[in-house]
């Protein structure tokens, strides 16, 4: 088991941003001591027989052909008066930021 220095935590939480009580880093130190336990022990695992996954899943897409649908069509003088502003062929919006 690897423990984790007070020092070692006191670098990550600074990489982080992130300020903790005393009580708190203790638990976070248990904590993660636990997960580097537990990568240990996967790391323990035979993998040569296993082949490399890319996705996670097989799934593939399923595709559709594009169908216009009439009744749902706006001209596009129609779709400008209802703006709020334009500039030419173009919707006008206030700034983001």
């Amino acid at each position: 088991m690897y423990n984790m220095d007070s020092e070692e935590i006191n670098h990550l939480l600074e990489l982080a941003r992130i300020e903790l009580s005393s009580q708190e880093k203790e638990k976070i130190s248990r904590d993660l001591e636990k997960i580097l336990d537990y990568v240990r022990q996967l790391q323990e695992v035979d993998t040569s027989g296993v082949e490399p996954m890319t996705g996670g899943t097989i799934i593939e897409n399923v595709y559709r052909e594009d169908e216009v649908n009439e009744q749902r069509q706006c001209s596009k003088d129609k779709l400008k008066n209802s703006a709020f502003d334009t500039k030419g062929d173009y919707f006008k919006i206030p700034p983001v930021f």
